[in-house]
């Protein structure tokens, strides 16, 4: 395994598939692609305010692509990628295009019922993904720490 793909979007379980991929790759020697996906602004109010709110997007993804670099840096090697369309989609066809051998990613703990409801990223990934998925876990609490 020496591609990884880390699917984030700032939650909580987005910075736990990231430690647990910074992990992972640095044993392994693996390059680790950090990817944002998110979904194209529906604004029907026009020019100023699409500008607005696709900068507003935009500046989130790449703060949240900056940060796991800047936890990256130094261990191995990195790089960041904004992504547009469904999320499950993107990062299916992304892993495929850029030959990834695994893809990590966060679970938001909604629980089976809430998720059939809501929709699961990672559920729809991991039926779907022609390579393996580690989904990571979000942690319990901020201040505690694993036994």
């Amino acid at each position: 395994m020496k591609r990884f793909l880390v699917a984030i979007d700032g939650s909580e379980g987005s910075d736990a598939a990231i430690d647990q991929a910074l992990e992972l790759a640095h044993s392994l020697g693996a390059q680790v692609t950090f990817a944002f996906v998110r979904k194209p602004p529906r604004s029907l109010l026009g020019f100023p305010y699409y500008e607005r709110l696709l900068s507003a997007e935009l500046a989130k993804a790449r703060a949240t692509i900056d940060a796991a670099l800047s936890k990256a840096a130094g261990k191995i090697d990195a790089r960041g990628e904004v992504l547009e369309g469904d999320a499950v989609d993107e990062i299916l066809t992304f892993a495929d295009n850029s030959g990834a051998d695994l893809i990590v990613m966060g679970s938001r703990g909604h629980g089976a019922f809430a998720g059939a409801l809501l929709g699961s990223v990672s559920s729809g990934v991991v039926q779907h993904a022609n390579v393996p998925v580690l989904v990571a876990k979000q942690r319990p609490g901020r201040n505690q720490k694993a036994a």
